[in-house]
């Protein structure tokens, strides 16, 4: 019996990622004074790494998940389908 689909798992170790990169010892490494086209490089490393974040998600979830129906998560609209 499965539980937990791929996706779901994916994005559970997105989050880690995230939370271990946006943590104050790795965060220490870009605060310096530099300046990056005129950005700072912490600014800019925040936003790099947030925009990567959002680019893992989008891509996680726009890859299509196993359709056999033996999972136990219900189909929503399935009480719609026979109207």
């Amino acid at each position: 019996m499965k539980t937990a689909q791929p996706n779901y798992s994916r994005l559970i170790v997105v989050f880690f990622l995230g939370v271990l990169l946006l943590t104050y010892p790795i965060i220490s490494l870009f605060d310096h004074p530099r300046l990056i086209f005129g950005i700072p490089l912490l600014f800019l490393y925040l936003f790099s790494v947030w925009l990567c974040l959002i680019l893992l998600i989008y891509l996680i979830m726009r890859t299509p998940q196993n359709n056999n129906k033996s999972n136990n998560i219900p189909d929503i609209g399935a009480h719609r389908k026979g109207r």
